[in-house]
């Protein structure tokens, strides 16, 4: 590069050509932009990672759940059948476990007693196969009612009476929720029947 002695002097053409292409260059050593698009690839990659990650422990959590519900039916199997086992040594002549071919008005008359104000009727789905379902040598039932009434002690009562007089009855689920002039009863009662 050409010197300047005076300030007079002017540059030629090629001394500008020169000092442009000298601060071009030092331009690009002060912005090195190879380094921004590898941060920018960096940053992309490890969003992909992260949503991969997300996706993945999505997945794991959901077949956690299902196996935890597997898990609490399998448990509620187990309780089921050393109730039944506790219940059959200490009455051996009684068997709970037979069929019982009134069991609806069984369940009407205890709601009566009960003072439920509105007639029960039959369990949701009374004819659907889905609350039969086969096992070894047993059936195991399902009742499931939805009802309505005024009073809520009425509503236990009538779950108390017949846990306690039909042979072999449980309750699989219960759910109350007050309405704006009754309680809603849900309860799903359960027996087991030995296969004739």
């Amino acid at each position: 590069m050409t010197q300047l002695n005076s300030s007079s002097s002017k540059l030629s053409a090629d001394d500008r050509y020169e000092l442009a292409a000298v601060a071009q260059n030092q331009e690009r050593t002060n912005n090195p932009k190879h380094l921004i698009l590898m941060g920018v690839f960096i940053v992309v990659i490890s969003l992909i990672v992260l949503a991969l990650a997300w996706r993945s422990k999505s997945a794991a959590i959901e077949d956690l759940d299902k196996k935890s519900r597997e898990l609490a039916q399998i448990n509620q199997l187990i309780e089921d059948i050393q109730r039944l086992e506790a219940e059959q040594e200490t009455n051996p002549l009684e068997d709970i476990n037979q069929p019982i071919p009134d069991i609806f008005s069984q369940f009407t008359r205890y709601a009566t007693q009960a003072k439920l104000s509105q007639d029960i009727g039959f369990p949701s789905n009374s004819n659907s196969s889905s609350r039969v379902q086969p096992m070894l040598n047993s059936t195991r039932i399902t009742y499931p009612y939805s009802v309505r009434n005024p009073s809520l002690a009425s509503l236990l009562d009538w779950v108390n009476i017949s846990t306690e007089q039909i042979p072999g009855l449980g309750i699989q689920e219960l759910t109350l929720k007050p309405e704006s002039q009754n309680w809603l009863l849900k309860v799903t009662y359960v027996r087991y029947e030995r296969k004739e």
